[in-house]
């Protein structure tokens, strides 16, 4: 059974590799998705004509079909009261499903999610991802290269899209319905000054609900050693530390990661020269950066060839988040007052055991143009 298990995630992982790299070809053949198109292309035209006799269905539509898959529906676009939407058409159990009406259900979710969690607006973002369903597997070619058996229907990827011929109310109750089928996932981002209650029941109730992730703001200067963030599940609540130190004014180093009882709390600066330092963190932890004035900064060490490699630390995308005026929030990771706007992160290098040498060029240095420019 074991080495049945590990052939399996072997094979998975290989698929998974050459569909990343564009190696394996597609299931089906262009001739069997034209056919498609032949055949159940005036089936979903005439759809709109009997049922939205207001929209207008561009005349060109496909076979919808992944990188490798090709399932039994059509696609295509629709245009009504002024606006373009997409449709997809599953010929064989003739429901179709919308683009109208997935920013209502959307919206129409939302507010009764923050209402059950008592979570304002201000302080609230809910993501959603789109909506799934099942349709024919229409694939010609698989049996031919691969061993493993094909389901009769495959998931379609998450669409903008909900049924038609319901009502956005009617469809968020079914996407809230704690026994529900259908697939329309979302989650939740928290912003406050500290973290709301954890609430795993109700989180339970919603099965297309993911992680609630919770963040306080972190005061760099103050406030530099804090659990800044929480992701909260059904299973439990997994916490996430930072902790900075001042490397001069207005520039900050130190890591954040998840925490665990084994983590040794450590940020240690050690300056070697004005532009020069020895950063020492946890082992596993990912070494961070805040400064108020931009940087090039650039961790190097040797490898075990004992040749020099230079990495430039790369900065960081920052965001405004609702209801914290005066704040940005850097990755998805810390937020901080806007003084603070560059920000910079690396992976963790196992080789350097948690002491990582940086130095923080600036527009005068040799260093810095030689690594802008010439830098493999």
């Amino acid at each position: 059974m074991r080495k049945v298990y590990s052939l399996t995630i072997m094979v998975a992982l290989l698929v998974t590799a050459f569909v990343i790299s564009g190696c394996i070809p597609p299931n089906y053949s262009k001739e069997q998705a034209k056919k498609i198109v032949s055949e159940h292309k005036p089936e979903a035209l005439a759809w709109f004509s009997k049922n939205m006799p207001a929209a207008k269905p561009d005349a060109e539509c496909e076979a919808y079909k992944t990188e490798l898959d090709l399932f039994g529906a059509i696609k295509g676009s629709y245009k009504v009261n002024g606006k373009s939407y997409d449709y997809v058409f599953d010929y064989n159990t003739k429901n179709m499903y919308v683009g109208e009406g997935y920013e209502e259900t959307c919206a129409l979710v939302k507010a009764a999610i923050l209402k059950e969690f008592n979570y304002s607006a201000k302080e609230t973002k809910v993501s959603f991802h789109g909506y799934s369903f099942k349709l024919k597997n229409e694939n010609d070619k698989l049996s031919k290269r691969m061993p493993i058996d094909q389901p009769k229907e495959i998931s379609t990827k998450l669409l903008k899209l909900i049924p038609a011929k319901i009502s956005p109310q009617e469809f968020a109750q079914r996407a809230l319905a704690p026994d529900t089928n259908e697939v329309f996932n979302f989650y939740i981002d928290v912003y406050r000054d500290s973290f709301p209650k954890y609430e795993p029941e109700k989180q339970a109730k919603f099965k297309n609900l993911g992680l609630i992730m919770c963040f306080i703001p972190v005061d760099i200067e103050k406030d530099a050693q804090t659990v800044y963030k929480k992701y909260y599940s059904v299973k439990g609540v997994e916490e996430y530390v930072c902790h900075l130190a001042k490397v001069e004014d207005g520039f900050y180093a130190g890591y954040e990661t998840k925490w665990s009882p084994k983590l040794e709390d450590k940020a240690k600066v050690t300056k070697k020269t004005s532009k020069h330092f020895l950063l020492e963190i946890p082992k596993t932890a990912r070494p961070i950066f805040f400064s108020k004035e931009k940087k090039m900064l650039v961790h190097s060490f040797k490898n075990p060839k004992g040749n020099l490699i230079e990495n430039i630390i790369a900065d960081k995308h920052t965001a405004y988040v609702p209801g914290m005026a005066g704040f940005k929030q850097h990755g998805l990771e810390l937020v901080v007052k806007d003084e603070y706007a560059h920000s910079y992160s690396a992976t963790s290098v196992s080789l350097v055991g948690g002491a990582y040498d940086v130095k923080a060029l600036g527009f005068f240095d040799f260093d810095y143009w030689r690594l802008k420019y010439f830098h493999d």
